[in-house]
């Protein structure tokens, strides 16, 4: 996320990913180096102004960020993604035919991670993770199939599976495991631009304009509350996770626009997981707590936490939402900002 968004806990999902199965797998990852070998690597980067597009009719390539070069005959067209890359491309004019991952909260709604994407005009092969409706997906004949990585981890397309999916049609991963959140939709539109789309409309300059406005005001208001520090967490029954700015794209580029985000001491996978009698470790002045209704505890259930309720931004009613699904597009992403700099404008400092 989300960056690195946790992964959520989908309602009525058979196949479920919690962050204990997160955290366990990228703590063996970390052990063996591959996470901090894939932190802020910019590796990966597609040739060419547009990751090489030869256009429509003429041999086409493109190397994603695992190092990967994707030759085809021609430029592809029928594109199936997984939500978050599925709600980017759409943002820049790309709209794939199948999408896999988060569509629908659990009363029926569009989950926030498909973005803007309107899902009667696409297919879904799949919500959960490493679910995919085979003969569905073969149906659609898609020419691409794209997803994103945190670390080596490729989203919702587990190894079990992975070989199968590949079979179908090629995989472009983007990383957005410590990638801040403009350098992501930077490298979406190089993707898009890559399958045809204009990263230069009127459409997306104004919506890059309005993302840089609203950026500014973050800043703004950061530079008028200097000493305000804040803290991004998360908290499940069992543990009370503190987020690690560097992994989370979200998280870091707030601290790239000036906010004093608390870094945890021992961050794993993108959190230092503490018990909740360890909770009041890290203390701020700005709490901004996991907003997703699955998969987490909600304001009102924290409080039944004494370590919680005895925490200075909490005594202080200074706790907003950490607004994890939201995709790294222009359009979606501005309104984080905005609620942000109201957020941090209302903040008071020094109540810790």
């Amino acid at each position: 996320m989300p960056i690195f968004k946790t992964p959520a806990i989908e309602s009525g999902q058979a196949a479920r990913l919690d962050r204990r199965r997160f955290l366990a797998v990228g703590g063996a990852l970390a052990a063996t180096g591959l996470l901090a070998a894939c932190g802020d690597s910019d590796k990966g980067k597609g040739s060419g102004k547009n990751g090489s597009d030869k256009g429509a009719s003429g041999p086409w390539t493109f190397t994603d960020d695992r190092g990967k070069k994707i030759s085809l005959k021609k430029r592809p067209e029928r594109i199936v993604a997984q939500s978050h890359p599925a709600a980017a491309l759409w943002d820049f004019g790309i709209q794939p035919v199948g999408i896999f991952g988060p569509q629908k909260t659990a009363d029926g709604k569009p989950s926030p991670q498909i973005g803007n994407v309107d899902l009667s005009k696409t297919t879904s092969v799949g919500t959960a993770f490493g679910e995919f409706q085979m003969e569905k997906l073969i149906s659609l004949k898609p020419d691409l199939i794209v997803t994103i990585a945190y670390g080596p981890m490729v989203w919702y397309i587990p190894e079990d599976v992975y070989k199968k999916v590949e079979e179908v049609a090629p995989i472009a991963v983007i990383q957005l495991m410590g990638v801040a959140v403009p350098d992501a939709v930077k490298r979406f539109g190089e993707l898009a631009a890559a399958l045809g789309a204009d990263p230069d409309s009127a459409e997306v300059k104004k919506a890059k304009a309005d993302f840089e406005k609203a950026a500014a005001g973050v800043t703004a208001a950061a530079k008028a509350k200097k000493g305000l520090s804040v803290a991004v967490v998360s908290g499940t029954k069992e543990n009370f996770f503190v987020a690690d700015p560097a992994f989370h794209g979200d998280v870091k580029y707030f601290q790239q626009l000036g906010l004093d985000i608390v870094k945890p001491a021992k961050p794993e996978a993108g959190f230092e997981a503490l018990s909740w009698e360890e909770a009041g470790r890290y203390k701020a002045d700005l709490v901004l707590e996991d907003s997703r209704p699955e998969g987490g505890l909600t304001h009102q259930q924290l409080g039944a936490y004494p370590t919680w309720k005895g925490s200075p931004a909490v005594k202080a009613g200074q706790v907003s939402d950490w607004q994890t699904e939201t995709p790294f597009t222009y359009q979606r992403f501005t309104k984080v900002l905005n609620d942000l700099a109201t957020t941090v404008s209302n903040a008071r400092t020094n109540v810790v």
